[in-house]
């Protein structure tokens, strides 16, 4: 059965199916680049091509890249994609890597502050007007001079591509609308009481309690059990992955809060990108690049017509499939949520992330009010549509 946009019902509400890996299988090695150019490499990818491609649920460019690669230099450069957290979760992809266990994996910006702490600073509430300006912002040339690149020479890793952006929303099952009596969900003191299961980071456990939850650590694959039992009430993250890792069924309400960053995120171990000739390496950037933009480019389009973000879920959208209740707020509504978290008016609030900052050497004082311009600047792109990437991974390589 197929939805009226031909999205498949498996893909659309993630039950699961298929895997790929993209090349040939087997043991796990770091790129061969020999003379003949020949060569293969490892990417953990949390996501698989029933749920995860770009047409899909929650969009990730990882198996367009690894089709797109593999077609251009007819197999010699082979980008094996290992999906469904087969090799590494959010947790640990990062470090391994960092580590080069693999070339790269998986963790959002939200996840990756377990081990990569400095991302906070992305996550800061409001920081971010839209999905689009998310990805504008992070691979914009004073985030790549000021943030990335002291970011990669301590940790030897960098952003190697980016997922379909989004803004993080609230979400409770049916025993935390039980909790509230039924009613919908539109108020942040209706939190109180709630249990929530929340991303690593201080900056969601400090907004939640601010709320009146009770934030929670949960790891991602216990979330889903967790609501159906009643451990937690429920979660905050982003609707597309919250869908199409299989949580739909066990969400009742969704707010629309938009609160902070939601960009998933392959690492890159820099190390191994330096040791590639130019050839695969332009390749590399102009692929990941690319697929990166067009992942960006349909950010309106998956929240308002695949997801159905929207009062009304339009038919065949996975809201209206889920029976899940969207709470769509006014501007009164939404400054409940914003006024107490907002980092210009609560600056203090925020001054730990800011803090961590001061372990760059070369990021420069004041390097948050930056980011917060970035996104709301004339060049910052007005819809998804829009979005184009000016600075990559390839651009700074030599300065790492």
């Amino acid at each position: 059965m197929t939805t009226n946009d031909g999205i498949s019902r498996r893909a659309l509400l993630g039950t699961g199916g298929a895997t790929l890996v993209a090349g040939t299988a087997g043991c796990l090695s770091s790129i061969t680049d020999g003379e003949d150019g020949s060569g293969q490499f490892t990417v953990g990818e949390i996501g698989n091509a029933d749920t995860n491609c770009l047409e899909c649920i929650s969009p990730s460019p990882s198996f367009a890249i690894a089709d797109r690669i593999e077609d251009e230099t007819d197999g010699e450069l082979v980008m094996n994609v290992q999906p469904d957290n087969q090799i590494c979760d959010s947790t640990s992809c990062g470090t391994k890597a960092q580590s080069n266990v693999i070339e790269a994996g998986y963790a959002s910006i939200g996840n990756s502050t377990a081990f990569f702490p400095e991302n906070q600073i992305w996550l800061v509430p409001y920081t971010f007007p839209s999905a689009e300006s998310i990805t504008h912002t992070l691979a914009h040339e004073d985030a790549w001079e000021n943030f990335w690149i002291p970011f990669a020479r301590k940790y030897n890793i960098l952003p190697f591509y980016y997922w379909t952006p989004a803004l993080r929303d609230v979400f409770i099952s049916d025993d935390g609308t039980d909790m509230i009596d039924g009613d919908d969900l539109r108020r942040p003191e209706q939190l109180e009481g709630m249990i929530i299961r929340r991303t690593e980071s201080r900056v969601a456990d400090e907004s939640l309690a601010t709320w009146g939850a009770s934030p929670t650590e949960v790891s991602w694959g216990d979330a889903v059990q967790g609501m159906e039992t009643g451990v937690i009430d429920g979660l905050e993250t982003w609707s597309s992955v919250a869908i199409g890792s299989g949580m739909g069924s066990v969400i009742d309400q969704v707010v629309d809060v938009g609160f902070k960053c939601g960009q998933g995120t392959m690492w890159v171990n820099t190390n191994w990108l330096q040791s590639l000739s130019d050839d695969r390496r332009e390749l590399l950037a102009d692929a990941t690049r690319e697929l990166t933009e067009e992942a960006v480019a349909q950010a309106d389009e998956l929240v308002d017509e695949r997801v159905g973000q929207q009062d009304s879920p339009p038919e065949g959208s996975a809201w209206n499939d889920l029976d899940v209740t969207v709470n769509v707020l006014d501007d009164d509504e939404q400054r409940a949520w914003i006024d107490p978290l907002d980092p210009q008016e609560n600056p203090e609030m925020w001054a730990p992330e800011r803090e961590l900052l001061e372990n760059f050497e070369e990021t420069p004082d004041g390097f948050y009010d930056r980011i917060y311009e970035i996104a709301r600047e004339d060049d910052a792109p007005d819809s998804p549509e829009e979005f184009s990437i000016d600075a990559w991974w390839d651009d700074y390589l030599e300065e790492v």
